[in-house]
C-alpha cells in the first residue's frame, strides 16, 4: 500500500483533501483503513455532529460506517480518480485508483452510494476545482 505517497492538504474543492505526493498507477490499492460501525439507534446523535458528513451508509438497517484514517479526507467528484470500497467481511475500507493519478493531484471519490447512481442527488453543491 502507498500511505507514504499521499498527504492531506488544503483543497480547492472543499476544506481539506487527500493528494498524491508521487504518481500512482491505475488499479493501485493506495490504502486500507479500519471501519467503525455506528448502530442505527445511535445514528440520530451522530447526525447532529460534523462527523456525520464523513460516514457511509453500511446496510439497509441504518447502520453507518466511519472510515478511520486519511482516506476519509477524499472529496467528492462526479468523475473521480479513485474508488473507496467498504469491505463487509473485513470491516475495512480500501482506496483504489480508477485511473493514473499525477503527482500533486487530489484523490477524489464519488459519494454516491451505488454504481449507476450518477444522477442521484447529493446533500451539498458540487464544486469544480478548475
Amino acid at each position: 500500500m502507498l500511505e507514504d505517497k499521499v498527504e492531506v492538504r488544503t483543497s480547492p474543492l472543499e476544506g481539506r483533501g487527500l493528494f498524491a505526493t508521487e504518481a500512482i498507477a491505475v488499479d493501485t490499492l493506495v490504502m486500507e483503513a479500519p471501519l467503525l460501525l455506528i448502530p442505527s439507534d445511535q445514528r440520530g446523535a451522530l447526525q447532529a455532529t460534523l462527523v456525520d458528513d464523513y460516514v457511509y451508509e453500511w446496510d439497509d438497517d441504518g447502520t453507518a460506517a466511519l472510515v478511520l484514517g486519511v482516506s476519509s479526507m477524499c472529496n467528492h467528484a462526479d468523475a473521480p480518480n479513485a474508488f473507496l470500497w467498504l469491505v463487509p467481511d473485513g470491516l475495512v475500507a480500501q482506496l483504489f485508483t480508477l485511473r493514473d493519478v499525477e503527482e500533486g493531484e487530489e484523490i477524489t471519490v464519488s459519494y454516491r452510494a451505488e454504481e449507476g447512481s450518477e444522477g442521484a442527488p447529493l446533500w451539498f453543491e458540487v464544486r469544480d476545482a478548475r
